[in-house]
């Protein structure tokens, strides 16, 4: 119960930030019309040269699959890398060790709470927009969309979150962990569908998506897709997989890391 009033403090209070300073909100949506917005009309004068499929695949499920891709990412999730990092340089990892909470639950909790305003505004009329001028592929309007769209979702969250904390629980032994965010940064944007979508991946490059944590961190992008009727307990088990055992190496790394700061800071 200390944890969930804790995270809930947390959340309440940045929301609350960003609702007086929306300097955030104004940069995830400009972001994401620049770098969203050009590459659907990209691929929407791309379809219309092909009359409507592109490896019989319509432009709806495309620009969907694309949206959620960057929705997700307005979230910020991947920020704790570097968040942890800081901490790490700065000395300031030590202070929050000798508090009576976990580091990397307080992490995780301020990252959710500092893109959730965001997220929820970019996501609601971005959805609204893409609905009023594209409309909704088929795909979208089974019974079980909505149910398996938050599972995964929640999935996702859960398996950025472990990901890029192991990146940046890294900061403890090779102190710049840039140049690993970058690489697994990279990862994650290509097989995770953002400018290349997942429908249209090669054959070799879709299997590298379905089985690697990268990929899987990003499976909201596959809902769209019309093999996610027959398919989505499958990639919700391969997330749940993943989290067990990225979420394995994070304990031991961090176990590590916690002994490490003692042996050398006292």
């Amino acid at each position: 119960m200390k944890e969930i009033r804790f995270a809930d403090k947390i959340i309440r209070i940045l929301i609350k930030d960003r609702l007086h300073y929306p300097g955030r909100l104004i940069t995830d949506t400009v972001i994401l019309i620049a770098r969203c917005g050009i590459l659907l009309l990209l691929y929407y004068y791309v379809f219309k040269l092909n009359n409507g499929l592109v490896n019989g695949v319509t432009f709806g499920v495309v620009a969907w699959s694309m949206f959620f891709y960057f929705a997700f990412s307005t979230l910020r999730l991947r920020d704790i890398s570097r968040s942890i990092m800081r901490d790490v340089q700065t000395g300031n990892i030590e202070v929050f060790f000798n508090k009576p909470m976990s580091y990397l639950l307080y992490k995780t909790w301020w990252q959710v709470g500092s893109g959730l305003y965001s997220f929820l505004l970019v996501a609601i009329i971005g959805s609204l927009g893409l609905f009023l001028t594209i409309g909704i592929p088929s795909t979208m309007t089974i019974g079980i969309f909505l149910p398996t769209l938050l599972l995964v979702f929640l999935g996702a969250s859960i398996l950025t979150i472990i990901v890029y904390a192991i990146v940046g629980v890294l900061a403890f032994w090779i102190e710049d962990i840039n140049p690993v965010f970058w690489l697994v940064d990279k990862a994650v944007m290509i097989l995770g569908g953002s400018y290349l979508p997942i429908a249209l991946f090669p054959v070799f490059l879709y299997k590298i998506a379905l089985y690697s944590p990268f990929g899987a961190s990003q499976f909201i992008t596959h809902t769209v897709n019309t093999s996610w009727r027959s398919d989505w307990y499958i990639l919700i088990g391969i997330q749940a997989v993943w989290i067990i055992i990225s979420g394995v190496v994070l304990f031991f790394m961090y176990s590590k890391a916690k002994r490490r700061i003692s042996v050398n800071g006292g």
